[in-house]
C-alpha cells in the first residue's frame, strides 16, 4: 500500500428484504407491485449511468455527469487501509457495483493516523448527505477499517443500512495491529484503551441494517470477532464467505450482491415513503371535500 493523505468524495426477493428492515412490510397487495416498480426504476438505468460515472471524479454533487443524481439514493464509500493508509484498489471495485445498483457515490476522506478525527469526518459527511438528499436516502458501504467507520454510521442511524467488509467490530481486543506496526499503533492513531472501547461498534448499539460480509479464512480481522458481533444485534446481518480478508478483490460478485442488498432496502424505503405521502393526500383531500 502506499501512504496517502486523502481519497476522493443489491439479493432476495421482497420477502427477505422484508426480514432485513425488521418485518415491516406493506400492509396492502398493491405495494408489492409499487415495490417491484421502483425496483426496475432504481436499477434499470445502471448500466447507462455507469457508462456515464466512468469518466466522472466522484459522485454526489457532481456525480460525474449522472442523470438525477438528486433523485437516487446517495452511498457513502469508505476505503480500509488500517486507518493508516488509502487503498488504490478500492475504488475501482466498487464504483461500478455502486452506480450500476443506482447509486450515487461517494469517496470519503477521511484523515489518517487519527482515529477519532476519521470517525468525526464520516459522521460529518453523512450528516451533510442526510440534510442535503433526504434523512433516509443515504447509505454506506465500508471495506475493514472503512468497514468499522460504515458500522458505526449505522450504529448511530446516520445511515439508512450500511455494509461492512470484514470491519473491525471490537477496536478493544483487535491485536493483529501492533503484531503488524508496533506496539506504538494505537497510541499513534490517538487512542486508548477507553477509545478503543467506546469507538468499537460491538460495544454501542446497532440501530440500522447492517451487513457484515467475512471471510472465513481472514487473518487480520478474526472471523470469531464478527460473528460475536452478529449475534449480539438482530440488526446485524453477517455473511460468512470463503476467502481472507481481501476475497472481495478475487471474488467481486461479493461487492455486487452487497450493493444488490442495499439497493432492495432502499428501494422499499422508496415505497414506503411514496406509500405514506400519497396516504396523505387522499385524506386531505377527503377532508377539504368534506369541508365544501
Amino acid at each position: 500500500m502506499r501512504r496517502a493523505t486523502a481519497t476522493s468524495a443489491r439479493c432476495g426477493r421482497a420477502g427477505s428484504a422484508r426480514r432485513v428492515l425488521g418485518g415491516r412490510g406493506f400492509a396492502r397487495p398493491a405495494a408489492a407491485l409499487l415495490s417491484a416498480a421502483l425496483l426496475l426504476a432504481l436499477l434499470a438505468p445502471g448500466v447507462a449511468l455507469a457508462r456515464e460515472v466512468a469518466g466522472g471524479e466522484n459522485g454526489g454533487e457532481g456525480a460525474g455527469g449522472l442523470v438525477g443524481s438528486t433523485e437516487r439514493p446517495q452511498l457513502l464509500l469508505i476505503h480500509g487501509g488500517s486507518f493508516l493508509y488509502d487503498d488504490p484498489t478500492f475504488e475501482p471495485l466498487t464504483r461500478g457495483p455502486a452506480v450500476a445498483a443506482g447509486f450515487v457515490p461517494h469517496y470519503v476522506t477521511y484523515p489518517l493516523d487519527n482515529l477519532p478525527a476519521a470517525v468525526e469526518r464520516v459522521r460529518a459527511e453523512a450528516r451533510r448527505l442526510r440534510q442535503k438528499f433526504g434523512l433516509d436516502r443515504v447509505y454506506a458501504y465500508g471495506s475493514s477499517a472503512g468497514g468499522t467507520l460504515a458500522a458505526l454510521l449505522s450504529g448511530q442511524e446516520l445511515v439508512s443500512a450500511g455494509v461492512a467488509k470484514a470491519p473491525v467490530s471490537d477496536l478493544a481486543t483487535w491485536e493483529w495491529p501492533t503484531g503488524k506496526y508496533g506496539p506504538e499503533y494505537w497510541t499513534a492513531l490517538g487512542v486508548g484503551e477507553a477509545g478503543r472501547l467506546r469507538l468499537s461498534p460491538t460495544a454501542r448499539p446497532e440501530r440500522a441494517p447492517l451487513l457484515v460480509i467475512q471471510g472465513r479464512a481472514d487473518n487480520v480481522v478474526p472471523p470469531s470477532m464478527n460473528e460475536t458481533f452478529a449475534a449480539r444485534f438482530s440488526r446485524v446481518k453477517l455473511w460468512m464467505v470463503a476467502g481472507g480478508h481481501t476475497t472481495d478483490r478475487v471474488r467481486p460478485f461479493l461487492i455486487t450482491r452487497a450493493m444488490h442488498w442495499l439497493a432492495q432496502i432502499a428501494t422499499l424505503k422508496m415505497g414506503a415513503k411514496r406509500e405514506a405521502e400519497a396516504e396523505t393526500k387522499d385524506k386531505a383531500e377527503a377532508r377539504a371535500e368534506g369541508e365544501r
